[in-house]
């Protein structure tokens, strides 16, 4: 056994170290990103600030990011050790821990209480020069944590314990793995990233590596089987992305559905509870993985395997299937007569507890909680809004954007605040479209989710068995519980949007309404996915001389009407814009909603323009004190410019808050992402 670190070869491993070192198996076959990064550790270890000790490793599950980390440990003869980041992880999980522990000397001072430091794994990797494998970093909230780890990266740094001041080993090596886009998610810390000397990107390897390593880690020889079960991996994988469905077809499902195969199973129903439901188990993500195989005549192929492995002949039991195996160890077809590798398999009672074939129905992505009709059902607790409660609000929103006004140039200006009542055509179109929208959807809010989780700042509470600060008036407990810990905080976003429209006449040029129709869509389904408030408002100008300004409350984060959401569909090209008028009143609205970051959208095709001369540098003056004025109380804007108008837009907004939309298909889309940048 080796006893030298092969990085530094006068060092020499105790025995307990040398246990630790990962062993390669038998079948462990070297990947083209593990021979890169150990070419480039050796060549630069010993060049000052060029050497390499910190190491991302960012891919998919499955895509062998522990088993390159275990390999190099191999090669580098260093002890192995990691550490599995949880999302409210604290210093002290890096750190370690100061707990108390009962006294070993004699009956009579049997309740001495005495403390003692217990070093975290990330210390003792650390401080002893072991190769240390830092799992998913990219879940922790807290800043302070990944603070304590980035001054640990340092090729210098240096971990400040509770009991003394340790150094970074120099044989320390960090590799930090991570997946992209799973539950929990969020982009990697930039001072963290910026530590790291040597990066790869892990994806699912070639065809034929693929088949090297499921021959050699299950003992299955036929290439013909393995290659098609590789080539429906891959399109799995190709289509699941494509389709934004959030799991992963990856080498620990394509090896361990090989060696279902392998064990006699049938190729076409392991499909299922070795790949396709650790992929997804909604049944219209389904259909699309299920419809990519017919496509592309992988459905056939594997039927054709599993007719050729399983055949039996006339007049034997269905329920019983016999497998022939050569001494190659292939599935041959030759089923008339039994050899000593023959297999006998009984068909178990439970087997039919699921269908492989594709289904067409059921792919409506409408809310089961509508009737046919669309009419949705109330619970007991969740009663329809009655027409009194409906007009109580519409008159506190006129009174409310009436005060909003006052002291500015628009006070004089006749204002109607306007709720829309939805019809059952606007149902069924609403519906149309959201239906085409929600696959992005769906996924952007899987994805945005996880980062809401304990946003807000959390309180201290004591009376623990350990955490993050002592608390000397328990010193005299005999409980042990001495120590504060952070108690998880509220599950709830800190954000809270306002999306305007501009119901100007030009609207309805180009497809410009469209656009601002699916993106109220979009935004509204987004957002109430992710629980954060939402407001919808629409306006126009100088519809009637009793009328010179219209407001279009859509949508409002303290109506209780679960039908509001419909009412989108009204939204339509009407008369001129007076927008400083229509953003004091949604800033002033949004201002009341208790979330921290307040964001108003406005989507707009030109200048603002109204009866009498609310235009030109008057028009632009006013805009410019609104928003400026609004910014200081803590509202943020971003101007979506659609229309000819977009230079002028960029003008008033600030080109840092301003979206040049091209291509208007693009506008759901990117709004909703712009959306996630802010949580």
């Amino acid at each position: 056994m080796k006893q030298n670190c092969i990085l530094s070869p006068e060092r020499k491993l105790t025995d307990i170290e040398q246990s630790f070192v990962w062993q390669k198996p038998p079948s462990h076959i070297d990947s083209e990103a593990e021979k890169r990064i150990y070419h480039e550790v050796v060549k630069n270890w010993n060049r000052g600030e060029m050497k390499i000790s910190t190491i991302l490793l960012e891919g998919d599950a499955g895509s062998g990011k522990t088993q390159i980390a275990k390999a190099l440990s191999s090669n580098f003869n260093l002890p192995y050790t990691k550490v599995t980041c949880f999302a409210d992880m604290d210093k002290s999980d890096v750190l370690g821990s100061i707990l108390p522990v009962l006294s070993e000397k004699d009956e009579s001072e049997s309740n001495t209480v005495e403390y003692k430091y217990y070093p975290s794994e990330i210390v003792r990797a650390y401080e002893n020069g072991w190769l240390l494998e830092i799992q998913e970093p990219t879940v922790i909230r807290d800043a302070a944590v990944l603070m304590a780890l980035n001054s640990a990266l340092e090729p210098d740094g240096s971990l400040n314990l509770p009991t003394r001041v340790i150094r970074r080993h120099p044989d320390f090596i960090a590799v930090i793995t991570t997946n992209r886009g799973y539950n929990g998610y969020r982009p990697l810390n930039e001072a963290l990233r910026d530590r790291v000397q040597h990066a790869e990107k892990l994806d699912l390897p070639p065809k034929e590596v693929m088949m090297e390593r499921a021959q050699a880690k299950t003992g299955y020889q036929s290439e013909n089987v393995l290659s098609i079960l590789a080539d429906t991996i891959i399109l799995l994988d190709e289509t699941a992305r494509a389709n934004a469905i959030k799991g992963v077809a990856g080498m620990r499902s394509y090896i361990f559905w090989v060696d279902t195969v392998a064990g006699g199973a049938s190729i076409g129903h392991s499909l299922y509870y070795k790949v396709l439901y650790k992929i997804t188990t909604d049944s219209q993500e389904l259909a699309i993985l299920e419809q990519a195989l017919v496509s592309h005549g992988l459905k056939d192929k594997l039927e054709e395997l599993d007719n050729m492995c399983h055949s039996h002949s006339e007049g034997e039991n269905p329920e019983v299937m016999e497998l022939q195996i050569s001494e190659n160890g292939e599935y041959s077809a030759e089923t008339d007569k039994a050899g000593k590798n023959a297999i006998r398999l009984r068909k178990s009672a439970d087997s039919e507890g699921h269908s492989d074939a594709s289904s067409d129905k059921n792919t409506d992505v409408s809310s089961n909680d509508n009737g046919e009709n669309g009419t949705p059902f109330y619970h007991e607790l969740d009663k329809p809004v009655t027409n009194e409660q409906k007009r109580e609000f519409r008159k506190q929103l006129n009174k409310e954007a009436r005060k909003s006004v006052q002291g500015s140039c628009h006070e004089e200006i006749k204002l109607i605040v306007h709720r829309p009542e939805a019809a059952a055509q606007d149902r069924e179109e609403y519906n149309s479209m959201s239906s085409e929208l929600m696959l992005v959807i769906r996924e952007l809010i899987r994805k945005t989710n996880p980062l809401l989780e304990h946003e807000v700042s959390s309180e201290f509470a004591k009376s623990q068995l350990y955490g993050t600060k002592f608390c000397a008036d328990k010193a005299a407990s005999m409980d042990f519980r001495v120590f504060a810990r952070k108690r998880p905080p509220e599950e709830e976003p800190s954000l809270a949007v306002a999306l305007r429209i501009d119901e100007s006449a030009s609207m309805s040029a180009f497809g410009r309404l469209d656009a601002a129709k699916q993106a109220a869509v979009a935004l509204y389904e987004f957002c109430t996915g992710c629980g954060i408030p939402i407001m919808v408002y629409g306006d126009t100008a100088d519809r009637s001389k009793l009328e010179q300004m219209s407001i279009y409350a859509y949508v409002d984060f303290e109506s209780k009407d679960a039908d509001e959401k419909y009412a989108l569909m009204n939204i339509q090209a009407r008369s001129n814009n007076r927008d400083g008028m229509a953003l004091r009143i949604i800033s002033d609205r949004l201002i009341k909603a208790p979330q921290k970051t307040k964001l108003v959208i406005s989507i707009s095709d030109g200048q603002p323009k109204a009866m009498p001369d609310y235009s030109g540098e008057k028009a632009a003056r006013d805009m410019k004190d609104t928003l400026q004025e609004f910014r200081r109380k803590g509202i943020q804007f971003l101007a979506a410019a659609i229309g000819q108008d977009k230079e002028d837009i960029r003008e008033l907004y600030g080109a840092e808050n301003t979206l040049d939309i091209t291509d208007l298909k693009q506008l759901p889309a990117r709004l909703v992402q712009i959306i996630a940048r802010f949580l």
